[in-house]
């Protein structure tokens, strides 16, 4: 019987270790990882597109709060803003 176990234990371990099945079982892996990648890739963009919408959300709100001929400035390490309440800049039309 401990015979026929191990020639059952050694078949096995000669499948397992067959260059075919090594081959894809490389082939699997790398799609998985491709996978994870593409998936980490899509989260990461829609969580930047996301924090802009909250910062530009913010900032609209501040705008809407502020008096006519205000001005509300902002810097960040990307960007600078400055917005000027109820006052023509000359681009869009002459008040």
């Amino acid at each position: 019987m401990s015979q026929t176990r191990s020639a059952a234990h050694r078949e096995v371990e000669r499948q397992i270790v067959d260059p075919t099945v090594m081959a894809v079982l490389a082939g699997v892996t790398s799609v998985i990882g491709a996978l994870a990648r593409l998936a980490y890739r899509m989260v990461k963009a829609r969580a930047d597109v996301r924090r802009a919408e909250v910062a530009q959300q913010g900032l609209s709100e501040r705008v809407r709060s502020l008096p006519p001929g205000s001005r509300l400035s902002e810097r960040s390490a990307d960007r600078e803003v400055e917005i000027r309440i109820g006052v023509s800049t000359g681009h869009y039309g002459k008040r």
